[in-house]
């Protein structure tokens, strides 16, 4: 059986409708028997692509995490090549229009991304979109369903660094100037 990635989409979200049916069956008992067969079967497909990848070089591992179907599957059962932290970064390099979001800091459960401003003007004025705060939650959630927590922090004209390598004052100094010390 092979499906195009239409295909594969569809077959992935009537899954998991009928994964979340499971939590709402009415018999107890039943829904106890149905979440571990689920469960096992799962655990089952994990072991199998675990061996699957010690068969693998790394270029073939990072190959097949770079498939979006079999991405996510090695996500779920944590066994994707890369760290999170360079995932978030590809995702966040991915997103339609590039909003100039990049990870600032991986700690734990908590990803801060700094994000251009846009909307007054190419220098912005601090007024991030719920657009891109969306894009940026979503792209993060897919890359690395481990991160918890998003918190987005403004790149803005005037929180960016003024500072000089060498300050004007040093250049007027006596010293600077040839006169040396007195």
């Amino acid at each position: 059986m092979s499906l195009d990635d239409g295909e594969l989409r569809t077959h992935v979200a009537r899954t998991e409708a009928l994964l979340s049916a499971l939590h709402d069956l009415p018999d107890l008992a039943t829904r106890s028997r149905a979440l571990d067969a689920v469960h096992a079967l799962v655990t089952l497909y994990g072991a199998c692509l675990e061996r699957m990848l010690r068969h693998t070089g790394e270029d073939t591992a990072r190959a097949l995490a770079a498939d979006e179907l079999v991405g996510h599957l090695l996500l779920v059962h944590e066994l994707h090549p890369d760290p999170p932290a360079t995932r978030i970064r590809r995702a966040l390099a991915d997103l339609p229009g590039h909003p100039g979001a990049e990870l600032a800091e991986l700690d734990g459960t908590t990803a801060r991304v700094r994000v251009r401003a846009s909307g007054c003007g190419s220098g912005g004025c601090g007024s991030t979109t719920d657009g891109t705060r969306e894009q940026v939650e979503a792209a993060i959630a897919w890359a690395a369903p481990e991160v918890e927590r998003v918190e987005l922090s403004e790149d803005t004209p005037a929180s960016r660094t003024t500072e000089t390598l060498i300050p004007v004052e040093a250049l007027l100094r006596p010293a600077a100037l040839g006169g040396g010390a007195r």
